[in-house]
């Protein structure tokens, strides 16, 4: 792979304080000759490191996001409308999304030698139908599409179907359509398989539904997949796109859900088995919970 010449850093305030690791990883960055930019509200906290402001540097080869999960997840629209590949750096807890440590700074080296690869990860295309037309929802999310309710309002009824007429209606707290790589998120929190993220399919998993059928659906990345609330009493549905603000749903209304055409490019430094990594980083998080 080539060289990378110019870098984009994404930094988390909340996780990086007073942004010394991201300042540390500029500097070590521009010392191999990267030109670095971060967003030009940040640069007064970037004095001195040698870094420029994202609206007058050049045009990123890479996207650095320095963080946990969260942080990916909102850099990875960022990278996906510059079609440029994203790298994260874990500030979190387990950070499974992020390819490195922030004791693993040296291994940075590998962006100049070209050692490294790129994936391309499934994203998701959603539009929604609430009575008034159908409209494309913003952004192609990464890990999952999350249909929920309101509290005290009993279960919500949420009727599946994909584009061969089939349905299943699911009595239950939520439902969650994931990507491979939102395999490891929530839909894993509710008892859903780990997919592979070389794999294209979308996971469908009930959150505590009122029904023995509790298993996931796995389809296949060709699947065109409606969710329509159909709340016995009425009520609003909510949906929400990889953990963002939640759109509400009211009765009938209609969020369909399939393979988006924009997927996201992954750099990695070296290519671990998907189980591989995530006993890895579950130990990891073990350990950050019982330090706390």
């Amino acid at each position: 792979m080539k060289a990378i010449g110019s870098i984009l850093l994404r930094p988390n305030a909340k996780k990086d304080d007073g942004f010394a690791v991201s300042c540390k990883t500029a500097r070590y960055l521009i010392s191999r000759g990267a030109a670095v930019t971060v967003p030009d509200a940040l640069l007064p906290a970037f004095a001195g490191t040698g870094v420029t402001g994202e609206k007058t540097g050049p045009a990123p080869d890479l996207i650095l996001a320095l963080g946990g999960d969260g942080t990916v997840l909102a850099a990875s629209q960022d990278a996906i409308a510059r079609d440029v590949p994203l790298l994260g750096i874990n500030m979190g807890r387990l950070g499974f999304l992020a390819e490195l440590e922030t004791d693993q700074l040296a291994r940075l080296e590998a962006l100049f030698t070209g050692d490294y690869t790129v994936s391309r990860r499934m994203t998701l295309s959603v539009t929604a139908d609430l009575g008034e037309g159908e409209f494309e929802l913003p952004g192609c999310p990464l890990n999952d599409v999350v249909f929920s309710h309101d509290r005290g309002d009993g279960l919500a009824l949420l009727s599946l179907s994909d584009q061969a007429g089939n349905v299943i209606d699911y009595h239950a707290d939520g439902l969650i359509l994931a990507t491979p790589s939102g395999s490891t998120a929530y839909t894993l929190s509710a008892g859903g398989p780990v997919i592979d993220d070389a794999m294209d399919a979308i996971c469908v998993t009930p959150v505590c539904p009122h029904s023995f059928f509790n298993r996931s659906v796995i389809f296949g990345s060709d699947a065109v997949l409606t969710v329509e609330n159909r709340s016995p009493l009425g009520r609003d549905a909510t949906v929400s796109l990889d953990g963002k603000e939640p759109l509400r749903v009211p009765f009938g209304g209609v969020v369909t859900v399939k393979r988006s055409d924009h997927p996201l490019k992954m750099l990695s430094l070296d290519r671990h088995a998907v189980l591989s990594t995530l006993n890895r980083k579950m130990q990891m998080a073990d350990m950050k919970y019982r330090n706390e």
